[in-house]
């Protein structure tokens, strides 16, 4: 609890990947990926509840063993490769509710993004309840210019057509451009009574506020993922509560 707000993290994590079979348990410096989240969010000084909503035997364990992370058991339509996070949640928030447990907000942990700490989830919250929003989105800087990137289209004659994704000149300097930031996928929040009376027509990714995230964020989609994540815990003592 922050400021006498309640906030509940929600950690999903599906059995089913594709690039990397069994994804959210495969071993990351010798820890399954969805532990390094799961101890960010028991470390939390401002988390009220951790949840994993799952509809997997493994990744259940995995979360509840020696922890304070309680499992939700997701029904499988909600766990195949076209089902959507936040179909998960709302499913989630309902299960919580009908057993008399609600909370002022409900804080997004993607088992993707392992270098996310304690302290980076408590300066989020901070930050969200200081500045009085409804929801909010971490982002990092983007590492290249918007008005270079391109839609790419292959005409009959295998020759590759570029249209601008946006408009500008391409010739602009980096340091005379304004800074870009995207969504990250890092840490989202939204108040639980909004999200449940607005159901699956919003977007977590399209919240208009923004928390700027100060270190790298790294979202494992593939196996070069985990061997550079890897390579950055390695180096870096700064991801010690993990």
């Amino acid at each position: 609890m922050y400021q006498k707000k309640s906030f509940v993290a929600i950690i999903p994590a599906r059995g089913g990947s594709v690039a990397i079979p069994k994804k959210n348990i495969y071993p990351l410096n010798g820890k399954p990926l969805i532990r390094y989240t799961v101890e960010a969010a028991e470390n939390s000084k401002f988390l009220d509840a951790v949840y994993c909503s799952t509809d997997d035997a493994d990744i259940a364990y995995t979360c509840s063993k020696k922890s304070k992370c309680k499992i939700i058991k997701r029904p499988p339509e909600m766990a195949s490769n076209e089902a959507k996070t936040i179909d998960a949640i709302i499913h989630a928030l309902d299960v919580l509710k009908k057993q008399g447990k609600t909370f002022d907000y409900f804080i997004l942990l993607q088992p993707t993004s392992p270098l996310r700490t304690s302290e980076d989830i408590d300066g989020f919250i901070k930050y969200v309840v200081d500045h009085n929003l409804p929801s909010c989105v971490s982002v990092s800087e983007l590492p290249y210019l918007p008005v270079l990137m391109r839609h790419l289209t292959t005409d009959d004659k295998g020759v590759n057509n570029l249209k601008n994704l946006i408009s500008g000149n391409g010739t602009v300097r980096r340091q005379d451009a304004d800074k870009t930031y995207y969504v990250d996928g890092s840490l989202y929040a939204y108040l639980c009574h909004d999200l449940l009376s607005k159901g699956n027509a919003i977007s977590l990714n399209d919240s208009p506020f923004g928390y700027i995230s100060d270190k790298e964020i790294l979202d494992i989609n593939d196996l070069d993922d985990i061997f550079f994540c890897e390579y950055l815990l390695s180096k870096n003592a700064i991801w010690e509560d993990h």
